[in-house]
This record gives structure tokens, C-alpha cells and sequence, in this order.
């Protein structure tokens, strides 16, 4: 391909066509975690995306001779899994020399806890490399056109799932306690995941666009599925991430222009809140289970940093959990007027099932300590400071700063990431338009 783009040769176009389908498989892959085949592959199975990003990987590898070419994103993400791959697995070997053992209280083995739990930290980094390499070579149109279409598809998929779930019944796991009319989940194993994953490519697809018909049906639709879907945070979240831009990235003037958008939409999340949220959470704080348990989790994470301020360890955390979430327990029941339901965080003790944080983030405080701290830190102050010094449109910058916020929240409050690849979408965004604007 030469400078000007004006001529391409066959051997050029071949390849970024090839890429072009590498980049629609990752994006469509994202999409996809609720997979049955984690029955007999676990957790990672869900999705698809461990498989699509190493065989893209490695066929990219081969492709540039075994060179790796990292943008400031992939960079952050590969020296993160490696740092913590190793402390994570010095921890397991100081345990097999302390203790004598490699198996947990459960029986488990701690390395295998290790490379297991790791490994999504490793797919990470494969998908938004490989993402980030296929966007050097495919022009800039089809990447806007390819989550504009992924955003449209989701939407349909909302529509199909409304109208006839058991359409959509291969590509989950179960589809136990569906019915018309309830709570929507889309390709994803609960509503929380499935509004995440709706969001962010809702709101990157409207950023992306240049025709303003285009972004109104995306508004609707954003709207509209958030309804369907019944989560009980995400619209909250997403207004919530639009007042912090309010309050942190705008003058005077341009609050009060925002005004005439934020104050109808305001109206709009309110009403929704009132008939949907609200009632739906009053049955979690009656029952008191999931609240309990949100709390001690997070409050766990807080406290593991005082007593591993390196982690708990990939491997290790299900044999050094003990302390910090009995610390947890006791200043969470110190912090309510009311008695916690522990039978959930019980149930997770006595067999090691579901042992985790409710969130992406805090998990990761749990596994690694400071350094995923140092980490989240690093990663969203780069995304929010190349959205300010990119030249991009103002309303795209104001968009996508909200879609950041949102996407910091939710996997730091609301949203376990485990195979949540969609939270990358944003700094694959953000990294392109900074370096196409």
C-alpha cells in the first residue's frame, strides 16, 4: 500500500482484508460469554475470544517473523500479566515450601488455581494486541462500520430475545428462569454483563458516527434495550459518568449547553429508575443476600491490601483469604444498622465455589494488590489524557470520556470481567482515534 492510499496492490489488499476479518472476528467474539461449552472447558470457555485471539495472535506472529508490534495499551497490558504471573507464582512456590503441599483446603491445586486464573490477564493482552495490529492495516471506515453494525446486531438480538429466547438457546449455557417479558441477557450469562456489553458498543458506535439519523436510532435503542435488559446499575452508571464529565472536563459555557441534552435524559433515567430499578433492587435489599454479599466482597478487597499488599495470588488467595474477608465480615456488620445475610459468603467458604469479589477490578485487588491498583490507574489516566490531547470532534470527546467513566465503574462496582472482553473496546478506540485524528 503506498503513502497516499491512492493504489493498492494485490499482495496489500489481501492482507488487509485479511485483517479487516481478523479485527470483525475479535469485535463479534466480544460479544459471545455465555458459551456452553464452559461446562467442560470452565470459565474461560464462555467465550470464544481465548481461542480467536491466539490463533490470530499467532498467525500475526508468523506474519511480521516473530516480531511484536505494541501500542501503549498492549505494552501495559503484556507487562502487567508478566509481573504478576510471576509474583502470583513465587507465592505458590513459597507455599509449597511453607506448607509441604501444593493442594488448597478445597483440595485443588494452587498452581493450577495459578495458570488458570492468570490466563485471563493473558487473553487480555492477545485480544487487544491483536485488535490494535489489525487497525494499522484496515481503513479507518470499515473499524467505524464494523461496531456500528456490531451495535445494530445486539439490538436485534435484544428484539429476537423479546419475542422468542429459545431462538438463542445454543449459544447459552442455560437458559433456566427465561420467559416473554423477563429480564433480557442477550449472548451473556446475566443482565448486568449483557447491559455492560450493550453499553459500550452503543455508546462507541455513536461516538463513531457521522450521521446524525444513525445517532438518534442508537439512542433510542440504548434506551430502549436498557429497559428490556433490567439491569439494575447500568443506566445509572452511564449518568453517573456524564455528570463526573459535567463536573470535570467542561467550562461554564458548555455545562450550560449540556444542560438542554442532560436535563431531558436526566428526566428519562429517573423515570426508568422509579419503574424498573427501583423495585427490582428493594427485592435484593429484602433479601439482603446479594447486598451482603457485594459488600463483604468489596470491603474483602480493601482489606487484602493491608494484609497482602502484593495479593493474594492467583493461586494462593483461595488458602489466604481467611483473614481479610473475616475483617471484611466484621467491619461490614459494624458499618449496617442490620444483620448481613452471610449464607452466600458462607456457601463460598464451605466449598470454594464462587470464591471472588463481585467486580472485575476489586478481584484483581484481591489477586495482585497494588499492582493492579497501580495498574487501573495508569491504564484509564492514559485513555482520559489521550482523549484530551487527540484533535478528534468535541462531542466525540465528550462521549467517549463518558463511555471510559461508565466502563471504570461498572467493572470497578457492578460487573465481574473475568470474560468481559468488551471493557477493552474503549482504549482500542480511544488508541485508534488518537492516532487517526
Amino acid at each position: 500500500m503506498n503513502a497516499n492510499n491512492t493504489e493498492i496492490s494485490a499482495p496489500g489488499r489481501k492482507h488487509y482484508r485479511f485483517t479487516a476479518m481478523c479485527l470483525l472476528i475479535i469485535l463479534l467474539a466480544m460479544t459471545l460469554n455465555d458459551l456452553p461449552v464452559q461446562e467442560f472447558l470452565g470459565t474461560l470457555g464462555a467465550s470464544p475470544m481465548w481461542a480467536v485471539s491466539a490463533a490470530i495472535f499467532m498467525l500475526f506472529l508468523v506474519h511480521n517473523k516473530f516480531c511484536l508490534y505494541l501500542d501503549k495499551y498492549s505494552r501495559l497490558f503484556m507487562i502487567y500479566f508478566l509481573l504478576t504471573f510471576s509474583v502470583s507464582l513465587i507465592q505458590c512456590i513459597w507455599y509449597y515450601i511453607v506448607e509441604g503441599t501444593i493442594l488448597n483446603p478445597y483440595g485443588a491445586s494452587v498452581f493450577s488455581k495459578h495458570f488458570f486464573a492468570s490466563s485471563y490477564y493473558l487473553f487480555y493482552f492477545l485480544a487487544i494486541y491483536c485488535a490494535g495490529y489489525a487497525l494499522r492495516s484496515v481503513p479507518g471506515n470499515f473499524f467505524k462500520k464494523a461496531v456500528i453494525f456490531i451495535a445494530l446486531f445486539l439490538t436485534l438480538i435484544i428484539a429476537i430475545e423479546f419475542v422468542a429466547p429459545d431462538v438463542l438457546a445454543p449459544l447459552h449455557l442455560s437458559m433456566e428462569g427465561y420467559g416473554v417479558g423477563s429480564r433480557l441477557r442477550l449472548l451473556s450469562p446475566e443482565p448486568s454483563i449483557a447491559a455492560f456489553t450493550f453499553n459500550i458498543f452503543l455508546l462507541l458506535a455513536i461516538t463513531l458516527s457521522n450521521v446524525s439519523l444513525v445517532r438518534l436510532i442508537l439512542w433510542g435503542a440504548l434506551l430502549a434495550g436498557n429497559v428490556l435488559i433490567g439491569s439494575k446499575s447500568s443506566l445509572v452508571l452511564i449518568m453517573f459518568g456524564a455528570l463526573l464529565v459535567f463536573y470535570f472536563n467542561m467550562t461554564l459555557i458548555q455545562k450550560l449547553k449540556s444542560l438542554i441534552v442532560l436535563i431531558p435524559v436526566a428526566g428519562i433515567v429517573v423515570y426508568i429508575f422509579l419503574h424498573t430499578v427501583l423495585p427490582a433492587l428493594t427485592v435484593d435489599i429484602e433479601n439482603f443476600t446479594s447486598v451482603s454479599t457485594r459488600m463483604i466482597t468489596s470491603l474483602w478487597a480493601v482489606c487484602s491490601l493491608f494484609y497482602y499488599p502484593l495479593g493474594e495470588g492467583y493461586g494462593t488467595y483461595t488458602v489466604w483469604f481467611i483473614h481479610p474477608l473475616e475483617a471484611a465480615t466484621s467491619l461490614a456488620n459494624s458499618l449496617v444498622p442490620f444483620p448481613l445475610n452471610l449464607l452466600e459468603i458462607n456457601d463460598m467458604t464451605d466449598t470454594g465455589d464462587y470464591l471472588s469479589a463481585k467486580s472485575g477490578i476489586l478481584f484483581s485487588v484481591i489477586h495482585s494488590g497494588f499492582m493492579a491498583v497501580i495498574f487501573y490507574f495508569i491504564i484509564f489516566r492514559n485513555a482520559f489524557r489521550d482523549v484530551q490531547e487527540s484533535k478528534m470532534a468535541y462531542y466525540q470527546k465528550i462521549l467517549l470520556r463518558v463511555t471510559l467513566w461508565y466502563s471504570l465503574l461498572s467493572i470497578l462496582f457492578a460487573v465481574n470481567m473475568e470474560v468481559l472482553y468488551t471493557f477493552l473496546l474503549p482504549f482500542i478506540v480511544v488508541n485508534y482515534l488518537k492516532t487517526n485524528s
